[in-house]
């Protein structure tokens, strides 16, 4: 099993998007924080949020301790007891709760994690010299341990001498005979060398250590915190003048001018409306329901920590102003089996929301969903506590162009045992209207069943060869579904289908 060690995110957004991205590459079985997700930067609900869904594993770190309640901030310099101050006001009950709970240790079969040092982890005590390492290697004959907290990364190690050794980071293999801690350095707070995001993976089949160090987006970081008015560290100042880069010239404004507004319409004689004005306005007033309507019946939400457990609201209430999702095009078809749907999100984004995709809960106080990586494969999970409804929608595909008959749908679906429900995958179809409008004229519709063999994990998987009208000219998907228990939705795939084709 490949672990991913990250320590001291720091309510740092742009540093830790950028972690997740590397690890989601480097495709780690499972991701272990060792606390201080919040403290000092500018996002701690955005960043509280992803870690929530996210990592497998999180330790309370002093500064999470401080805001949650568990500790108070008299040993804290004057900007860290603010920051902690200012997190506690931005966090839902539910973050707090959360945050209280998370234990101080964690134990796996190859080794031991803490935030601070083991022989009394609540007093949250800082490694930095060899000599800071003996008490930990003392309170326990674990060969391997992980520690963050000083932010600084680096390796200690301890052999048949008894004498403790500093070494910098680098890749290695655990030896046989000696003991190591591991700090895997800070992602949102970086202190040392040129102020890089820092983490670490352990493969526990080939024993191997491999240190991470990765650029994030520090002018994102800076903005983010003048916005939140916070002043910058010294560190962010550094990694700004290292990131510089000199202005060659001065640009134009490469815009392209706005049209002039057309000149206002003449006034009624008399104030009163023609009967054309006022057949224009009684459409606008329809069209403008109908699209408020749509848009009551597709609504996005999730549980936050922004907002603790979402109060009971309304079957499909609103939850995204702007909703209508710009049209894909499917032409060129380069090569045949390109998949026509965008890819699901490898995570939510800092709203929370799935980025290009538009979806609908029945009863948002109940239902949660979020995305990952299983089996290497983009997966969104649904939560259901109860038999409630869910809506997932692309965005309108434009088949000009394409000459396509027929589309190829596939999908496959995860089940819990306690699942109970039904699960379709749908292609509307659309043909263009004289004013240019798309219409729907057919929905094909298919229930994803089970799969017959029996395994560990329920599963079921659809086929399925979908012929298109020649008057076709548009296409959407759509899953519907009504369960109680919880789903996981495989990335979907929509081709083109060759001629001669299975159904």
């Amino acid at each position: 099993m490949r672990y991913a060690i990250v320590s001291d995110l720091h309510a740092n957004l742009a540093a830790w998007q950028t972690v997740l991205t590397d690890i989601a590459d480097l495709k780690a079985d499972k991701i272990i924080c060792l606390g201080d997700v919040a403290g000092y930067g500018p996002n701690p609900v955005e960043v509280l949020e992803s870690v929530y869904r996210v990592v497998n594993v999180t330790l309370l770190g002093n500064h999470d301790a401080a805001v949650c309640g568990r500790l108070t901030t008299e040993t804290f310099s004057a900007r860290a007891a603010t920051a902690v101050a200012r997190h506690r006001e931005q966090l839902a009950p539910a973050a707090l709760e959360w945050l209280s709970q998370l234990p101080l240790t964690h134990d796996e079969p190859a080794f031991r994690c803490a935030h601070s040092e083991f022989s009394a982890p609540a007093e949250f005590r800082y490694i930095v010299e060899p000599g800071d390492a003996l008490p930990s290697w003392q309170a326990t004959t674990a060969q391997l341990l992980f520690v963050g907290h000083s932010h600084l990364p680096g390796i200690y190690v301890i052999g048949e001498s008894g004498t403790p050794h500093f070494v910098v980071p680098c890749d290695f293999e655990l030896e046989d005979g000696k003991r190591y801690i591991i700090n895997p350095g800070s992602v949102g707070y970086p202190r040392a060398g040129d102020c890089r995001s820092s983490y670490c993976l352990f493969d526990d089949a080939s024993r191997s250590i491999t240190f991470r160090q990765l650029p994030f987006d520090s002018a994102g970081y800076r903005l983010a915190m003048q916005g939140a008015g916070l002043d910058d560290d010294p560190w962010v100042q550094q990694k700004e003048q290292q990131q510089h880069l000199p202005t060659l010239r001065e640009s134009p404004s490469f815009a392209k001018p706005a049209p002039p507004a057309p000149p206002p319409a003449p006034a009624p004689k008399n104030g009163a409306a023609t009967r054309r004005e006022r057949h224009t306005a009684s459409r606008q007033r329809v069209f403008g329901f109908a699209a408020l309507a749509a848009c009551a019946l597709l609504a996005a939400g999730a549980l936050a920590f922004r907002a603790g457990r979402a109060a009971p609201s309304p079957a499909l209430a609103i939850a995204v102003p702007d909703f209508d999702l710009p049209s894909l095009a499917a032409y060129p078809l380069t090569p045949a089996d390109k998949n026509l749907l965008p890819a699901l999100p490898a995570m939510l984004n800092p709203d929370g929301r799935l980025e290009g995709w538009r979806y609908a809960f029945e009863d948002r106080s109940k239902q949660t969903f979020s995305t990952g990586l299983r089996d290497a494969a983009t997966t969104l999970c649904i939560c259901n506590e109860g038999p409630l409804k869910a809506q997932i929608e692309s965005p309108l595909i434009n088949l000009a162009g394409t000459g396509l008959d027929a589309l190829r749908l596939t999908g496959r679906i995860r089940k819990s045992e306690a699942f109970d429900g039904v699960v379709f995958y749908q292609l509307v179809i659309y043909a263009t209207r004289p004013d240019g409008a798309p219409e729907p004229i057919r929905t094909d519709s298919f229930e994803v069943r089970d799969m017959r063999q029996k395994v560990a994990v329920l599963s079921a998987a659809l086929n399925r060869k979908v012929a298109l009208p020649k008057r076709a000219t548009h296409m959407r998907f759509r899953i519907e579904a009504a369960f109680s228990g919880t789903l996981e939705i495989e990335q979907p795939r929509v081709a083109g289908a060759a001629k001669g084709e299975r159904k």
